[in-house]
């Protein structure tokens, strides 16, 4: 390690990388070898083999020879970050090697092994956690609650008896590094060590969107190498392995070859899991593959000449059918106050698109009769007429829209309350019901459009969009004989004294 790295701090610009023909033209003369290379080889390269793609006439001419699994490389860095911070056995980057191996390198040298009789001290460094760090570290991870289908469940994961992690499937190393460990090492680590960490996961988290802004690619793939740096400054140098060094081609290849989801290897994973469960016989592992898959091929061919049968092998969503919401737990039919009636009633209202022009036609009545009034006033007494106005309005005229008319007669006063509910592909629970799961969806969030006063003077509001946080704490369908509309109703944060927001942009 002291030979390759002097010490000395690092001013030179980065080398661009080499194209396929340089490539080429280096290892042209080396042999191709499979196996460790002949110690006689009188080539002095610091090539020591070469690729038999190379034979092929188009090899040399690709951009990307190789196209870097960002799964992998989510999963490889996220154990090691997790192993070295808990300091798991196996897997931490930190041990009396890496200790002596700075000795050796002649830096961080208050890090050097304090030999005690026949044992051997080593110092904490700055992303060393005490016990109560470790404790306060698992405690969330054992308690975190996620949506149904987001993720596996994290607390079974989670061993507070030895205070580790283990058995994380790729799909959990993603889910930690691009939301919960952020949130994690909130407070348990010293800040620079803290942002250094979440600034890798928030890397983590721009590179694998579906949407990527072209002209932010420079800037990704200079925070990817200054996070490298930083890294280096406090983690020691075993902990920076290929697959961490992995992450400075990431954006190249973003450049190159399309967004990360279009090339990892979840939909291959998801794919080999389904084939490794058509083994019956253990002996003859391929051959039952092949056998089940060509009998599944076979009959999902024939299944093309039969009407209103299901395709075999394909398993159905819970959610099919039920894009207009469907109650699934803990149906009650329960009589609501006249008044929280209205007050549904006005909110379904104004979420309608039929009615969105009848809206406009009534603040426009009321403007043009008071033409002295402020926004504040205009806005209450639209929300208290409205509704009466709105009956009176479609009354008198012949509405060729149905929905337009049992809206306007206004719903029934007895409300079907349910505990689960289905609607747009997602399930939400109540609160209440959220609490006897080991799944959180009770929890709600929405950007809304509205009218902000500064104060009860205020004459002159400006429109806003501002994101609410909430849970709900009952559900909803109001009836109105020909349809019913599902309402939330939610318990929301206060935006202005409850929700903060850190250096890093983070809730």
């Amino acid at each position: 390690m002291k030979k390759a790295f002097n010490g000395c701090q690092e001013d030179r610009t980065a080398p661009p990388p080499l194209t396929g023909e340089e490539v080429y033209n280096r290892v042209c003369h080396v042999g191709v070898t499979f196996g460790k290379t002949l110690k006689n080889s009188s080539v002095k390269n610091i090539w020591k083999k070469r690729s038999i793609f190379f034979e092929l006439s188009y090899w040399s001419k690709l951009a990307v020879r190789h196209s870097i699994d960002v799964m992998h490389v989510e999963k490889n860095v996220c154990d090691s970050i997790i192993g070295t911070l808990l300091n798991i056995k196996g897997k931490t980057k930190d041990g009396i090697n890496a200790h002596k191996d700075l000795v050796e390198m002649g830096i961080r040298l208050e890090l050097q092994p304090q030999p005690h009789g026949k044992r051997t001290y080593l110092p904490p460094a700055c992303h060393t956690l005490s016990k109560s760090e470790k404790i306060s570290f698992c405690k969330f991870l054992r308690g975190v609650k996620v949506p149904q289908g987001y993720s596996s469940n994290i607390k079974s994961l989670v061993s507070m008896d030895d205070l580790k992690l283990m058995g994380l499937k790729s799909h959990d190393c993603h889910v930690l590094m691009q939301d919960l460990l952020p949130v994690v090492i909130r407070g348990i680590l010293p800040k620079n060590v803290r942002q250094v960490i979440t600034h890798l996961c928030l890397f983590f988290n721009a590179i694998c969107r579906k949407v990527i802004d072209p002209t932010r690619l420079d800037e990704l793939e200079n925070e990817a190498i200054i996070n490298l740096c930083q890294l280096e400054m406090y983690f020691p140098p075993s902990f920076f392995d290929i697959m961490v060094y992995l992450i400075v081609h990431l954006v190249r290849e973003i450049r190159l070859c399309d967004p990360v989801f279009l090339r990892w290897m979840y939909p291959i994973e998801r794919c080999m899991k389904i084939l490794k469960g058509y083994v019956k016989n253990p002996y003859r592992p391929e051959a039952s593959i092949v056998e089940r898959y060509i009998a599944e091929e076979a009959i999902e061919f024939c299944t093309n000449y039969m009407s209103e049968v299901e395709a075999i092998g394909v398993p159905k969503s819970r959610y099919e059918g039920r894009h207009e919401g469907k109650g699934t737990q803990g149906v009650m039919v329960v009589r609501k106050d006249q008044q929280q009636i209205l007050q549904s009633h006005l909110y379904i209202l104004n979420n309608t698109d039929y009615v969105f022009p009848f809206l406009e036609e009534h603040k426009m009545l009321l403007k043009s009769m008071n033409p002295r009034a402020n926004e504040k006033w205009l806005l209450n007494e639209h929300n208290k007429t409205f509704l009466k106005w709105f009956k009176e309005k479609i009354g008198e005229k012949d509405c060729d829209v149905e929905e337009l008319k049992w809206l306007a007669r206004g719903p029934n006063f007895d409300v079907i309350t349910w505990s689960a509910y289905d609607i747009n592909k997602l399930s939400f629970h109540t609160d209440t019901e959220d609490q006897k799961s080991i799944m959180q969806n009770s929890g709600v969030t929405l950007e809304a459009e509205s009218m902000h006063f500064a104060s009860s003077k205020d004459n002159n509001p400006v429109m806003a969009t501002i994101s609410y946080f909430g849970v709900i704490e009952e559900i909803w369908e109001v009836d109105y004989v020909k349809f019913r509309v599902p309402v939330f109703k939610c318990k929301w944060v206060d935006s202005n004294t409850r929700v903060n927001v850190d250096d890093l942009g983070l809730h």
